[in-house]
């Protein structure tokens, strides 16, 4: 059925009924045309294509490599000299004034009397509480909205609270979900 198929294929004289019901006449079908299609040597080229990555690859780094190994102006360079005096390394002239280094900042944290956004929630309001834990719900906030913290912290319910005020909104909210996500940032 196979040679069935591709003799159909390069007569384009395609069979519906064994098409649709004879896996082999459709495979040898398929493949002719694929093989027609791609033209003379088309198939040659495809199998070509992998090897012809490797050794792109291979030649980029390879190239990479030489350009590496190139001695830079800030290096100290070593003098060979055939007289009876030692060799020794001149050091490199200083081209440029050293940097300072620049002490690293603290991340701004939560605090009372401090801002912080809402985020972190999928597009859903964050949950204010009347009293720090899974106490009734008194509104929900936002989410991208700016908070000032008023109280805080309190450990309650496996959560840490915070009481915030978000215009005339005033509840207590969970800093963060059990997991970690936080769901207050703070904002310098």
């Amino acid at each position: 059925m196979y040679d069935r198929g591709a003799q159909d294929a390069e007569q384009d004289d395609l069979n519906p009924f064994y098409y649709q019901h004879y896996y082999y006449y459709r495979r040898g079908y398929d493949d002719t045309r694929r093989s027609m299609r791609a033209g003379p040597g088309g198939r040659r080229l495809l199998r070509l294509a992998p090897l012809a990555l490797v050794l792109l690859v291979a030649f980029g780094g390879g190239f990479w490599l030489l350009g590496r190994s190139r001695v830079t102006p800030d290096e100290p360079v070593v003098a060979a000299v055939s007289s009876p005096q030692p060799t020794r390394a001149i050091p490199p002239t200083p081209t440029t004034a050293p940097t300072a280094t620049l002490a690293p900042t603290a991340a701004p944290a939560l605090g009372i009397g401090g801002r912080a956004r809402i985020a972190n929630l999928g597009g859903a309001p964050l949950r204010a509480r009347e009293t720090p834990g899974l106490s009734p719900i008194v509104a929900r906030i936002p989410e991208g909205s700016e908070v000032t913290i008023r109280e805080g912290p309190v450990e309650a319910d496996g959560y840490t609270w915070w009481r915030v005020e978000a215009g005339e909104v005033s509840g207590w909210v969970a800093e963060r979900s059990p997991e970690g996500t936080p769901f207050l940032e703070p904002v310098p």
